[in-house]
This record gives C-alpha cells, structure tokens and sequence, in this order.
C-alpha cells in the first residue's frame, strides 16, 4: 500500500529496500512520513506505532456487540509468529489485555504456538485465568472471520509498513475464542447471531 501514497517513486523504491535491509529503521522512518505528511491519519489510526516501536508488538483490546475481543500487532513483524487475537462473550477485556500479553512475552523469547494445540493447562497455572475450563485451542484465522472480529488497525499496519497486500481478509492470525456457546463461530455470523444460539523493536536509528 506504499503504492497509494502520494510520494515520489524514487521514495517509494527506498521504502520497500529499507524494509528488507533494516525492518526497525523502517517503521521509524515511515512513522515519520505519515506524521508529517498524514498527520490526520497518523494520529487517528498509528498511535500505537511508538509503542511498537519500543517493544515489537502492542496490544488492541476492542468490544463489538457484546463481545470483547483482543488482537496483537507486531507478533509477525518483529518476531516472526503469527498473530493472536483472544475473543469472549464474557470475560473483561483487561483480562483478556492480559492473556494476550501472556501469549506475547512467550512469543518474545522465542516460544511458538500452534494451531489446534490445547494450551488451557498452562493458562490456568495464572490466577487471572484459573476459572477457564480444558479447551482452549488455537484455530488459523479465516476469511469468514472478518465479520465478527474486524481488525482495521491490523490490515493499516500491515499494508504501509509492510507492504502487505491482504486480500480476500487473509491475516497471518491464530485465534482463541472462549466461553462461547457455539464454537467455532459460525462462518460469516454476526456477533449478535453467536449471542442468540444455544471469541521490540528499539526506537533509537542506527546511526
């Protein structure tokens, strides 16, 4: 999505070499670029980006319907895992703020997590997660998702900062969804049709 904006293509070229060469110095320069020339946008949609910055992944904690839901951005760009968004039609969204900063430290020194793996056991060992029963597994995130869990802010980051192109609302995401009634959701459900049937880097440039 650099393509989109309205910079010189010398520039652009630049953007996706420093990209590859030095993925830290990239969101620092491309920040920048956004503030001065964007600076609506910068600051409705990339606040989060200073934070980022400083630790290589943040936190977005939403509530949508009824249900509160929680996704990292950065896991696949600084650390190379996917994605984690935790979903649930009961549990505070800082709690769940707090199982996605569980999931994310772990990611940080190196621990990878797996589609279809069953990690209730470990969670439960935490106080704040004691009550979760014994199923809470991991599923790849898939395009009908898109309608209960929209991730705007993830698709803006990922398309100008990492020239991703995400079509067909493919995210490189694993979702937890818990205490649901129905689980998995529904494909292309409604939040409300879920609820009615019996989810590091430094920010100093290399010089």
């Amino acid at each position: 999505m650099i393509e989109t904006l309205n910079i010189p293509e010398n520039r652009k070229q630049y953007y996706r070499r420093l990209l590859q060469e030095n993925p830290g110095r990239n969101l620092i320069e491309r920040y920048s670029l956004f503030c001065e020339e964007y600076t609506d946008f910068a600051r409705k949609r990339l606040s989060y980006i200073p934070e980022l910055m400083h630790k290589g992944w943040v936190p977005i904690v939403l509530s949508d319907e009824g249900m509160n839901y929680a996704f990292t951005i950065g896991l696949e760009y600084s650390f190379g895992h996917p994605e984690i968004l935790i979903a649930s039609p009961n549990r505070p969204a800082r709690v769940l703020a707090k199982m996605i900063e569980w999931f994310a430290d772990r990611v940080e020194v190196g621990q990878r997590f797996e589609a279809g793996s069953n990690y209730a056991d470990e969670l439960k060992i935490q106080p704040d997660f004691s009550d979760l029963d014994d199923t809470a597994i991991l599923r790849p995130y898939e395009e009908s998702d898109a309608d209960n869990y929209p991730c705007g802010y993830l698709y803006s980051f990922y398309g100008y900062f990492a020239d991703r192109n995400l079509d067909h609302n493919k995210l490189p995401m694993l979702i937890l969804e818990l205490d649901f009634p129905v689980s998995p959701a529904p494909p292309g459900g409604r939040l409300s049709n879920i609820m009615s049937m019996p989810n590091k880097w430094d920010t100093i440039a290399d010089v």
